[in-house]
């Protein structure tokens, strides 16, 4: 749990229901980090956290750096989960800048895809998009931000994925054009 209880009067009311709530998920392990301390945490050693919990200001900035890590925003999905509803987007939301540039990269999107796929208890169907993102991602059929090399554009990039989706390996005939997002998915 991701708070500034040291300093914040808001944080301190977070924590006492969190440690109200805890004790209902035995199962569940808390710790404590004011948001200072987590960011640094974050860099130092990732691997330490599976889940943070915090409220909306300090998740948005520590997800922006968390993304550093990954290596682009435009690679992590998220999922919002409740009881009845869940909502699947990127953790960078919308990209109003980028219209009409072709620079938005549309992983996160497609992950997110796989991610509610995986909710509704499709796992096959998201293993598919994740393994055709890595492929992706292996190939180097990546957007502006990140390569150094020629870039693809947001719909080439889309659609190098959306085809391998479909697994179109035994069919060469249009291969380099696919490759190229030179085709369209119809």
């Amino acid at each position: 749990m991701v708070d500034k209880a040291n300093v914040l009067e808001t944080s301190r009311l977070w924590r006492e229901v969190v440690q109200e709530i805890a004790p209902q998920y035995p199962s569940v392990m808390v710790d404590y980090l004011f948001v200072d301390n987590a960011a640094m945490q974050l860099i130092l050693n990732p691997r330490q956290f599976d889940v943070m919990l915090t409220e909306n200001m300090f998740g948005d900035i520590l997800s922006d750096e968390a993304s550093v890590i990954a290596g682009s925003l435009g690679l992590l999905p998220s999922a919002s989960v409740g009881d009845q509803v869940a909502l699947f987007e990127p953790i960078h939301g919308s990209f109003p800048q980028a219209k009409g540039k072709g620079i938005a990269n549309p992983i996160a999107t497609i992950l997110s895809a796989a991610m509610m796929l995986e909710h509704f208890g499709l796992q096959a169907e998201a293993d598919c998009v994740k393994d055709a993102v890595d492929n992706a991602l292996e190939r180097g059929v990546l957007t502006p931000e990140l390569t150094s090399g020629v870039p693809y554009t947001t719909e080439q990039v889309g659609s190098f994925i959306a085809y391998g989706v479909l697994d179109l390996q035994d069919c060469q005939l249009h291969r380099s054009n696919i490759e190229l997002g030179l085709s369209t998915i119809i």
